[in-house]
């Protein structure tokens, strides 16, 4: 439905219903979906938006719940007695241009809105319009969003990026947030996550352990750097078959919450909610100008090479790509539609990422891994996932993925920023003699390595690389070895389930 320039508030009113009912409609699909749903998610990040009079930026891929997690918000805020009428939802694609925009927030606050009450304005999908800073500028230098908070979400992390960047210093008072930022990445679920929403049990316990608080999850990984092993993990290990099976799970449906509905009900996913997700990833590449046959290309490239470090020029090997900034700009336009993230070396020298080396490029979610694969082969994306997974070398690459996304938005909530770069916080290490860290994060000011064994066979032949990182003089005086199911103190590293690991990050 496109609408008009000079919209009314009656056409306005058909995306804000409880404008005219004074409660959220029971009919919403994004809604409906969800109360439907067995995999009920509700994102932490949640819980660090704040009413305050702030312009918030929610980034994420589409189809991982931003609309859903606004119109919960939208929901709860109508429970707790705001005016209905100080409430605005509006999805962008209504639109297409970022003076309609204009015109539908100005006329909303002139018509609608009590002055003197706070408002909410929630504009969905803001990066579909091309310049769409210009409109909010305009509104914001005007002084359209005072007792307002306003969150804008999209789906292009660079596209949205660029315009945080444009509205620095004009959103509003950041100052007296919390948490610190009004930039937030809402990825799909990650495993402590899945876990607290499947299983009521290990809920309970994550919550009584208060493995929701980060400064505890910091002390936990500062004991592990220390070679004690908390109390916390010691009460986890009892849950260790049942963190494994939701593991084994995990990697097939990844925090996708459709994905994950349908597994439970049935034991298989649709193919068409790949489909879906990977059409949408596409439509999003060719938008920005880039070739479809090249992007299946780079992601063949990418499974062929995952888990290893990989230059620009060795990606481009096999593909009809001649230019090796053509790859890299390839696998960056992928990161900034949340598809992948990639690590580079650490110079341990600098304690800087070694921007020369090789790269390590990790897929965000093992659902997003299934769905690119099947579409990179043209295979039916389940059975190729279940058929992936029962190859333990491949399950263990995909799991040492796992690990290394999760550390990266472990060290964003350490470090919340619109310049945040996970490539400045996470790395991986290789010494001259090929010696490897999977990875390696700063805590404290040392280092802390960091090995995936999808196993419980591990012997010391097979981390010579975490020996040798910790000869540098850089690191902590323990490691961290993650296991299939095994924990253990050893002289210089600890071993802990890789299920129990992602739980703390």
């Amino acid at each position: 439905m496109t609408i008009p320039t000079d919209i009314n508030i009656g056409e306005l009113a058909y995306w804000n219903e409880w404008w005219k009912t004074g409660a959220f409609p029971a009919d919403d699909a994004n809604l409906s979906d969800w109360s439907a749903s067995s995999f009920k998610w509700r994102p932490r990040l949640n819980e660090t938006i704040e009413n305050k009079e702030v312009i918030y930026i929610l980034r994420g891929p589409r189809r991982v719940g931003k609309t859903t997690l606004i119109k919960l918000r939208i929901r709860s805020l109508l429970e707790s007695g705001i005016n209905p009428t100080n409430i605005l939802y509006f999805p962008c694609d209504a639109v297409e241009t970022p003076k309609q925009l204009v015109t539908v927030i100005d006329n909303y606050l002139n018509q609608q809105r009590i002055e003197e009450n706070w408002s909410y304005l929630f504009i969905d999908e803001i990066s579909t319009l091309k310049d769409w800073q210009k409109s909010i500028k305009l509104l914001i230098d005007a002084g359209r969003f005072r007792n307002c908070t306003v969150i804008l979400t999209g789906s292009h992390s660079l596209d949205l990026r660029v315009g945080a960047e444009s509205l620095a210093g004009r959103r509003g008072k950041v100052e007296t947030l919390r948490y610190g930022t009004p930039d937030k990445i809402l990825l799909s679920a990650k495993f402590a996550e899945y876990v607290e929403t499947i299983n009521p049990t290990l809920a309970n316990e994550i919550k009584n352990l208060r493995l929701l608080s980060l400064d505890n999850r910091k002390r936990m990984f500062l004991e592990l750097a220390n070679g004690r092993m908390p109390s916390e993990i010691s009460r986890l290990l009892v849950f260790t078959k049942e963190l494994n099976v939701l593991l084994d799970q995990y990697m097939l449906t990844g925090g996708i919450s459709q994905a994950t509905t349908q597994y439970i009900s049935s034991r298989k996913i649709a193919e068409d909610t790949y489909f879906m997700f990977v059409n949408l990833v596409i439509r999003e590449i060719c938008k920005w100008g880039y070739d479809q046959h090249n992007a299946r290309q780079v992601l063949r490239r990418l499974f062929e090479v995952q888990s290893s470090g990989v230059s620009w020029n060795s990606l481009k090997v096999g593909t009809d790509i001649k230019d090796p900034r053509t790859v890299e700009s390839y696998v960056n336009i992928l990161r900034d539609s949340f598809v992948v993230t990639y690590f580079y070396k650490l110079d341990t020298n600098k304690s800087s990422p070694d921007f020369q080396d090789n790269k390590k490029i990790y897929f965000q979610d093992p659902f997003i891994f299934h769905g690119c694969r099947a579409w990179t082969y043209g295979k039916q994306a389940f059975d190729l996932g279940v058929k992936l997974l029962g190859s333990t070398e491949e399950k263990s690459k995909m799991v040492e993925g796992v690990v290394g996304t999760h550390l990266a938005r472990f060290m964003f909530s350490n470090f919340p920023g619109s310049l945040y770069d996970s490539s400045n916080y996470v790395f991986y290490w290789i010494n001259e003699k090929k010696k490897e860290v999977d990875f390696v994060f700063e805590l404290d000011g040392r280092y802390l390595p960091i090995e995936v064994k999808y196993s419980d066979d591990i012997q010391k032949g097979d981390i010579k690389g975490l020996f040798d990182f910790m000869k540098t003089g850089r690191s902590h005086n323990y490691g961290i070895v993650a296991s299939r199911s095994q924990a253990k103190i050893n002289d210089s590293f600890v071993v802990i389930p890789v299920s129990i690991l992602l739980l703390l990050i």
